[in-house]
């Protein structure tokens, strides 16, 4: 199973190894909030707030 998917790592936007459960969670978690505060999510679900900011 592991090497079908390192067969697959260059499609992956992240890699986490879990060879030690707290470093992978952590990582994993990181990833979560990373993806929360992108510039394409935020602006949406803040659009009004900006508009209002930006005079629109």
């Amino acid at each position: 199973q592991a090497v079908a998917e390192i067969s697959h790592v260059k499609e992956a936007d992240y890699i986490v190894v879990n060879d030690d459960f707290d470093v992978a969670l952590a990582e994993l978690r990181t990833i979560i909030v990373s993806q929360r505060l992108g510039a394409e999510v935020q602006s949406q679900r803040l659009e009004s707030m900006l508009s209002a900011l930006l005079g629109g």
